[in-house]
């Protein structure tokens, strides 16, 4: 009814604003204020109309009301004024903070707004005073009220004077403790928090939940003081922020890893180069990292891991869904694993937050569904965008041109508007509270501990301020590409100092002199320098900057040149670039490619950090001159002496230090009080489906060797006499459990226990459950494995069986042990699901998700044939039959006449998969338990498959300025490189976009794209010809153009087919390998791969 009482007021005041308002404001549901008509409209064409000097206690209750229709309601509100000191629900306002406020109600059709401002000229307009009788209570965390009353509404009863105010004093707090306190009214129905406190001390400060939060420099009292609407707070407070501990670690020791580079989430990437031999550096997706998961936790104690949601598709900085933690880099429960991981050794693990922008659903100004569970559902549309963005003046943008209505949230040195994707509008509440629950739902739902932001100088830096606040997150680090260290120092101020920054400013002055021999420019380099390395993330190179230029990508910042990092000629610049930031104060993040090539020298720099106790806040003594740079750095129980260049001295061993790493030119040095613990790593928890499993354990120390002790019967190896010493990698069957630990000098290490469990492998048919959304009108099943699709190209078939509860169900025939399947309706889709046992799953989150509350069981008793009756292209085809849902034995009888197999003298009784050659019509049906299924028929044809190569032809809009095609094979594998695919420029002579796969695709998929605008997904398995329907907005076959209409197209005949196993070479005559992408030759001819 709101919104129909909405458009009726529209409708309304579009015809009769002028006269008197029968509306105005509603308080606490019992107060009504009426509005007063304006002889302005505001800039935006709004009808406006003021009710002024509105005095409101905090805790007030406010909505726009019809008092004609008496409906009630709530409206966006204006992001300027006074909006901070009110929460936004979904039909009121709460007042946070008690005054006296103009509302301004500003009314246009689709747009309507609420200004809120101070009062003026209101005279001593005062909330009332309490009531005499009233009685008031403080309440709040442990460390304030005690444990017993903790967030009592009725902790402490404040004492009342006689001036109707009242008070409570808390004596001998301890300093440096975070405080959080409330005043109620004995309910929670009534509380006043932060935005109630009156001129707040330096260090005062509110939570996310509206909490005041403080901390005292010295022990001693505070004061409260209340007078039913405002608190005063008396105390030495500490003037440290109490609430950016979360965000900003003090002294902190913490080794962070980049655990990814630019598409990494699959092999073949710009980057993966071989590391020696015939190893390359491969790919990073969850089920890699959870390979490397004891590894990575014995050396790092932060891991920085790749956009995790749903995207637009490759690296993931297109987000399109939040709440959807599927992505390429792999599926949610992966992730979850790996996190889970992490965190059992202590490492925690860092987001990469992508707010700035999104991308889309299927137009420009479309989103999906944000579902964050208890911390709200979210509907994000065109209004949550900023009004600046492309949306609004790319032609391109077709229906969706200047629907962007979202207000400006600023931005840093011309930064503010992303051109690739939609910015969303950081001023505006509703995007506030998206971007809050998210970052609650990612640390306390799927695990994360902090976050690294992506592209910060897109908007104000307060946002990120308040969403820390919000989140409490352990750590956060925002990309704030600038090489100006005074612009990341302002631009910290402005985030309150409540987050880290990649220190590009280190980056590009003693890294680069590193790079360069200029070593003197290590000295007093970026924030380090500045001092305040506290806020520094140092690196050496990252996703963005490496291979940069191979990839597409406008820099030239990697070390060694760009795609040269990696060359064994530039190790000692990469080595000692590395050992630098290891060396010196703030938090350093080492790169994957880095790690992963030069483990050990690495891993030895780690270990004497740790050793050292170097930590973020470290002291530092340096000189530098002519080929040298010189600094020892204090930790928190040893020291780090660092020599860089050839003149630095570095292959004399300082007195009273142990070498921990030496290169070419440079060596690392350390000291410690402590004695070293060794580093133990074990092959990570593992469900396997194999006879035998492999386990491997490795540890690692700088002074000396360590031995390690298991055992594999689950007891103690620490008292056990079951224990053995490790030396070799061991095998094990069935469901085992192993725990070890590490000897060195006396000194051992934590016991480490991971699980190993064996699933057998299904023995009887796959069968898979699936619960629609109830507003999916069709429902198809997607099914492939490594030879091709299974039932059909995308969407798939139809799917239509119920079991007796109403879950949807598909048997899948018996040769296949796993599958991979998607669930949609044609236009929202599932993940991709591995299937490799019996599974049902519910539509959750955008997302299908594994369900425990249906039954396999209850299925329907029937006959099932696979395949069904349809045209193939092939020569013969293999029918099974299987029966479901049957109380004892069964028996099947069938036909291939087209006769009755019930009364048929040619029926015959199914024991094996039936081979069917030539047009044949099967008719069959099942016995069971003296029951009979009905009669099935399926007629089978055949169609000789196309033996020429496939070719594709496309009409694009003549509004696409660019076209790609980007098309992948029935394995996944893209044959025309990386979205977006390949440019299209081919025509033909009517000017038909077209491209002729090689001989050896049968069938292919492929998507029509202008990098923003993209088509379906388009199973070919012939010639086809497509154009674009602007009304519907996708590609739709061309009825006059024939698959066979490939006349004008040159395919040259004869073209053997291309040999990977035979020299080739690119288009400068380099020899490349297989797994080369782009324009090979090979004897004369070109392909493209």
């Amino acid at each position: 009814m709101k919104k129909i009482y909405f458009i009726l007021l529209a409708v309304f005041c579009c015809n009769a604003l002028m006269l008197a308002a029968p509306y105005g404001l509603l308080i606490n549901g019992t107060t009504k204020l009426e509005a007063v008509a304006q002889s302005e409209a505001d800039h935006q064409g709004r009808e406006q109309f003021l009710v002024s000097c509105v005095a409101l206690k905090q805790g007030d209750k406010v909505q726009l009301h019809d008092f004609g229709s008496g409906a009630s309601w709530m409206c966006n509100i204006d992001p300027y004024g006074e909006y901070q000191k009110f929460t936004k629900n979904a039909d009121h306002l709460v007042c946070n903070a008690a005054g006296s406020y103009d509302f301004y109600i500003k009314l246009k059709y689709e747009d309507d707004m609420l200004y809120i401002g101070p009062g003026q000229n209101c005279g001593n307009v005062t909330p009332p005073v309490p009531d005499p009788n009233a009685t008031y209570y403080v309440t709040g965390s442990a460390e304030l009220v005690g444990a017993d009353k903790a967030w009592s509404e009725t902790a402490i009863e404040m004492a009342k004077n006689e001036d109707n105010t009242f008070t409570h004093t808390f004596s001998d707090l301890a300093a440096g403790i975070v405080y959080r306190m409330k005043i109620t009214n004995g309910t929670w129905e009534q509380n006043w928090g932060f935005g109630a406190v009156q001129n707040a001390p330096a260090g005062v400060m509110g939570d996310s939940d509206g909490n005041v939060v403080f901390k005292l420099a010295a022990n001693g009292n505070v004061e409260v003081a209340f007078n039913g609407a405002s608190i005063v707070l008396k105390g030495d407070f500490s003037d440290e922020k109490p609430i950016n501990a979360n965000s900003v670690p003090s002294e902190c020791e913490d080794v962070m890893l980049q655990a990814f580079y630019y598409d990494s989430y699959r092999d073949g990437a710009p980057g993966d180069v071989v590391l020696s031999g015939t190893t390359k550096l491969g790919n990073t997706k969850w089920s890699t990292l959870l390979q490397q998961s004891g590894e990575i936790g014995a050396y790092f104690d932060l891991v920085w891991l790749p956009p995790s949601g749903r995207s637009e598709g490759g690296t993931g900085y297109h987000q399109t869904q939040y709440s959807n933690q599927n992505s390429d880099w792999g599926k949610q429960t992966e992730l979850l694993e790996f996190i889970s991981r992490m965190h059992a050794v202590d490492t925690k693990v860092v987001a990469d937050i992508v707010i700035n922008h999104a991308g889309c659903k299927s137009s420009w100004c479309d989103f999906y569904t944000q579902y964050f569970g208890e911390y709200g559902t979210f509907e994000p549309d065109a209004s949550w965008i900023a009004k600046s963005d492309e949306v609004n003046s790319n032609p391109e943008s077709g229906e969706c041109q200047g629907k962007a209505t979202g207000p400006e949230d600023g931005g840093y040195n011309g930064q503010d508007n992303y051109g690739a994707a939609r910015d969303w509008a950081h001023a505006k509440p509703e995007v506030q509270e998206m971007m809050k629950a998210y970052l609650k739902w990612m640390k306390n739902v799927i695990g994360f501990d902090g976050w690294r932001y992506d592209y910060a100088q897109g908007f104000k830096g307060k946002y990120i301020d308040m969403y820390n606040n919000a989140a409490e997150n352990y750590f956060s680090v925002v990309e704030f590409w600038n090489g100006d260290m005074n612009n990341i120092k302002s631009y910290l101020n402005d985030v309150n100092w409540n987050t880290l920054a990649f220190d590009f400013s280190t980056k590009y002055s003693a890294i680069q002199g590193i790079a360069d021999g200029h070593y003197e420019k290590c000295m007093g380099s970026g924030l380090l320098g500045a001092g305040l390395s506290k806020y520094a993330v140092t690196f050496v190179d990252s996703h963005d900057t490496y291979f940069g230029c191979e990839a597409g990508r406008d820099n030239n910042d990697e070390i060694g040149g760009c795609g040269k990092s990696m060359e064994d000629y530039n190790k000692d610049r990469v080595l000692g670039a590395n050992a630098f930031i290891l060396s010196m104060p703030g938090v350093p993040c080492v790169f994957y490619p880095h790690w992963a090539k030069y483990k050990d020298a690495i891993g030895k720099m780690v270990l004497a950090r740790k050793a050292a106790g170097v930590h973020s806040e470290s002291k530092v003594s340096d000189e530098a001159g002519n080929g040298y740079y010189k600094s020892t750095i204090t930790g928190h129980h040893g020291s780090i002496r660092l020599l860089l260049g050839p003149n630095s001295g570095f292959e004399t061993t300082p007195q009273g230090y142990t070498l921990a790493y030496k290169g070419g030119n440079f060596a690392m040095y350390y000291t410690t009080t402590e004695a070293e613990v060794p580093v133990l790593s074990i092959t990570p928890s593992a469900i396997y489906k194999t006879e035998t499993y492999t386990v491997e354990m490795s540890a690692v120390a700088l002074s000396g060797t360590p031995t390690i002790y298991y055992t594999t019967d689950g007891t103690d190896p620490t008292t056990s006499e079951t224990k053995m010493t490790y030396t070799n990698a061991f095998t094990i069957k069935g469901n085992v459990t192993v725990k070890a630990y590490a000897v060195l000098n006396g000194v051992a290490s934590a016991v480490q226990e991971a699980t190993y469990t064996y699933q057998e492998p299904q023995t009887t048919p796959l069968t898979v459950k699936f619960m629609p959304p109830k507003e999916w009108e069709k429902v198809c099943l997607y099914a492939w494995d490594g030879s091709g699709t299974i039932l059909g190209g995308w969407p798939g078939t139809e799917w239509k069986n119920k079991d007796e509860d109403g879950w949807l169900y598909y048997i899948f025939d018996a040769k296949y042990s796993e599958v991979n399947i998607i669930f949609t309706n044609g236009s929202e889709q599932s993940s991709d699901i591995l299937l490799d046992q019996d599974a049902c799953y519910v539509w959750e989150g955008g997302d299908a998700v594994l369900s425990n509350e249906c039954s396999i069981s209850n299925i329907p008793f029937q006959l099932i044939v696979n395949p069904e009756g349809k045209t193939y292209k092939t020569e013969s085809l293999s029918v099974s039959m299987i029966v479901v849902g049957a109380e004892g034995e069964s028996t099947i009888y069938y036909t291939l006449d087209n006769s009755d197999p019930k009364t048929s003298s040619s029926t015959q009784t199914y024991v094996a998969p039936i081979s069917i050659q030539g047009t044949k019509t099967l008719k069959a049906y099942a016995e069971a338990g003296g029951r009979e299924t009905a009669v099935q028929t399926h007629t089978y044809t055949f169609q000789e498959p196309q033996k020429t190569a496939l070719v594709v032809k496309f009409f694009p809009p003549t509004s696409w300025e660019l076209v790609n095609l980007y098309a992948w094979d029935m394995s996944s594998n893209p044959l025309l490189g990386a979205w977006p695919g390949m440019e299209w420029t081919m025509q033909d002579e009517e000017g038909w976009l077209y491209y002729v796969f090689e001989q050896s695709l049968r069938e292919v998929n492929v998507i029509f794209n202008n990098g923003t605008v993209q088509s379906a997904d388009i199973y070919v398995d012939e010639d086809v010809c497509y154009v674009w329907n602007e009304d519907e907005q996708k590609a739709v076959l061309d009825p006059e153009c024939s698959g066979s209409d490939v006349d004008n197209v040159f395919i040259p005949e004869n073209v053997p087919v291309l040999d990977l196993t035979q020299p080739m070479y690119n288009v400068l005559g380099q020899s490349v390998g297989a797994d080369y992408q782009g324009v090979v030759i090979q004897n004369g001819y070109k392909y493209i791969r």
